[in-house]
């Protein structure tokens, strides 16, 4: 998974695609007023701030960047919430939760059965899991044709073609139903949705340094590497090419293709 710890001051100002995802997932998990919840992958804790206000139970977000659960801290550590820095393959709980949330951070991780493992060891019989992520490889047109253009471009055409993406996507939400299922849930609900944002170029700048700069401009995952100025180079026309699909209005329009799944840890 990407370090987020360098974005993790300005992610919350950034991240209101996936702020907006994240509340339609709080919906889809319904959280009963004392239940035990643990936030996957939960950033600087906005949304396991919003889970707390949901139940009496205890609530802990744990992260792999350590930036992120520092800010975290920072901003919600007083509230009565447990931020513990850890790898979502690895998570140190054993049939302490009754349910897992995970926002906007599935298409990340390296090894998804593990992490699926992981959640499961944590969770209590009939313990849920709610999970949203982008799931196609269209993933945000918007953002895939903007990119495109590296691969075109004189100035970074080259090391573009050394581009190999981090992510998961599994396309359709069956596709998901059946890792999930694989790995020992029973699927209670699984459905795609395509959610679409209407905002000023710089906006949608704003937007795409929330998460998808962080594997298009890193150089780690380029093999090889990249120049020193590949990153602010690519960003810039990124940027121009965003500010090219502005509409009359002005206003850049960004569709974001996600499943949301339910599920339940099987056989008690």
């Amino acid at each position: 998974m990407a370090d987020f710890s360098p974005i993790a001051t300005e992610y919350q100002r950034r991240a209101s695609v996936q702020q907006a995802a994240g509340e339609a997932l709080l919906d889809m998990l319904a959280v009963a007023s004392a239940e035990d919840v643990l936030d996957l992958a939960c950033g600087p804790g906005a949304l396991t701030a919003r889970l707390r206000n949901l139940t009496t139970g205890r609530v802990t977000g744990c992260d792999a960047a350590s930036g992120m659960i520092a800010e975290a801290r920072r901003q919600y550590g007083d509230g009565g919430i447990e931020f513990v820095e850890c790898d979502a393959a690895a998570l140190p709980f054993a049939g302490e939760f009754d349910a897992v949330y995970c926002n906007s951070s599935f298409q990340w991780f390296a090894d998804p059965t593990a992490v699926l493992a992981a959640c499961l060891r944590a969770l209590r019989p009939e313990g849920r899991m709610a999970m949203q992520c982008p799931a196609k490889a269209e993933f945000c047109p918007g953002f895939v044709r903007a990119v495109e253009e590296l691969r075109q471009h004189a100035e970074t055409r080259d090391t573009f073609a050394r581009y190999q993406s981090p992510w998961l996507f599994l396309e359709t939400a069956e596709n998901y139903d059946r890792l999930f299922a694989g790995a020992g849930f029973e699927v209670l609900e699984s459905h795609m949705e395509t959610a679409v944002s209407r905002c000023p170029p710089e906006q949608a700048m704003e937007i795409f340094h929330s998460g998808s700069a962080l594997a298009y401009l890193n150089p780690q995952c380029y093999a090889g590497g990249v120049p020193p100025d590949y990153p602010a180079r690519a960003a810039a026309i990124v940027a121009a090419a965003l500010r090219r699909q502005a509409g009359t209005d002005g206003l850049v329009s960004l569709a974001f293709n996600r499943v949301y799944l339910l599920a339940r840890k099987r056989g008690g």
